[in-house]
């Protein structure tokens, strides 16, 4: 793997060399925070570091900090969560039109129960319209999905705003926000975003997989999912490995991602001989580490597969639905053509890369350019 220069780093990263210190210690032992022994109490100690930690990081109250198994099930937990307390009454839950797949099939999934389900538009840069997205609600709307940035363009919603508009037409809506491509790569904080709940993850930015995390607001109460011996939280009975906790709370103490690599990368892209052939895709101002470039006259799937052959780790613009051989629903979202969607790539730089790397990365994609062109 250290010969491999890597611009997926979204989906694929390296743990911490501090995270991976941090997670030793737990590493051979299975203790549960609720027992009264010494282990037991050093447990409980951990989980209460770990929750100040990602406060810290996140602005939010340690109370109000629940483990989960990843993003997925964070998403899950507060969406359905919210729906199966309200699953008596009409209701409707609205998203945005670019949500990750995962909240998409999510709310998908509650439509099937009885609830009404809304798009909120975006513009050609993938932000919300604030406009249309006041349109979008209505005085049954009683829960809202965003996130923060987009995995695939980069673009930041202006979820405050979007949560003052939402809220004009209905007082008492619920706000989830999907914050996973976020940490790391912008500031911001969960009581300034003004939403009830957000969900997380560290594995993009050094800390280990396997783990996430849901901030909910004090006081909201959402249904469980799993319903089991109640070991940690108001919500989840799922038991999470004490080492991939110990990691999560090293990886919130990383620094956050530089904007000098990102703008490396696209300058080095211009200025390579593939600087002619390919357009950026997004807004014009975008998290740090995240670049999507459409690729005149190239499939993505066989590119990406011919980039990792010289040494470069890339993806289609949409890891979820690569294998599929379909468009990202992201890009024709914002109006992207079906084709032009195809030919797009998600680079997602990791926070140690260097600049070193990324020259040879963008020669890597040159090359691969250059190959496929014979």
């Amino acid at each position: 793997m250290t010969d491999l220069v890597n611009f997926d780093g979204l989906a694929t990263a390296e743990v911490n060399s501090e995270v991976i210190a941090a997670m030793q210690p737990w590493m051979s032992l299975n203790s549960s925070p609720n027992s009264l022994h010494p282990l037991g109490e050093a447990t409980q100690n951990l989980y209460t570091r770990v929750r100040a930690k990602v406060a810290a990081r996140v602005g939010c109250s340690p109370g109000e900090v629940i483990f989960t198994s990843g993003i997925a099930e964070a998403d899950n937990l507060a969406l359905k969560g919210f729906a199966k307390r309200h699953q008596s009454d009409e209701k409707s839950l609205a998203v945005l039109a670019t949500e990750p797949l995962t909240t998409l099939n999510c709310a998908r999934e509650i439509e099937k129960h009885g609830w009404g389900l809304a798009t909120i538009p975006v513009d050609q840069g993938g932000v919300v319209d604030l406009a249309l997205a006041k349109g979008t609600i209505n005085s049954k709307t009683a829960l809202v999905s965003s996130h923060l940035v987009n995995e695939e363009t980069g673009a930041v919603q202006p979820i405050s705003e979007l949560v003052e508009a939402v809220r004009e037409i209905s007082p008492m809506v619920k706000i989830h926000c999907n914050g996973r491509a976020g940490i790391g790569r912008i500031p911001f904080s969960f009581a300034d975003l003004g939403v009830d709940s957000l969900s997380l993850d560290t594995a993009s930015i050094g800390g280990p997989s396997g783990i996430g995390v849901l901030i909910v607001k004090s006081g909201e109460v959402l249904a469980p999912l799993i319903h089991g011996a109640g070991a940690d939280s108001r919500f989840d009975s799922t038991g999470i490995s004490n080492a991939q906790i110990a990691g999560l709370g090293a990886a919130c103490e990383l620094p956050s991602l530089s904007a000098s690599n990102s703008l490396l990368l696209a300058n080095s892209i211009v200025k390579s001989e593939l600087g002619r052939k390919c357009w950026t895709i997004g807004p014009e101002n975008c998290a740090p580490g995240i670049l999507n470039l459409c690729i005149e006259s190239v499939l993505a799937e066989p590119f990406v597969i011919e980039c990792g052959i010289n040494g470069l780790l890339i993806s289609p613009s949409s890891g979820c639905t690569s294998t599929a051989g379909k468009a990202s629903h992201v890009l024709l979202a914002m109006g992207i053509s079906e084709s032009s969607a195809l030919s797009s790539l998600r680079f997602s730089l990791s926070s140690d890369i260097s600049g070193e790397e990324i020259g040879l990365g963008v020669a890597a994609l040159a090359k691969s350019y250059a190959d496929m062109s014979d």
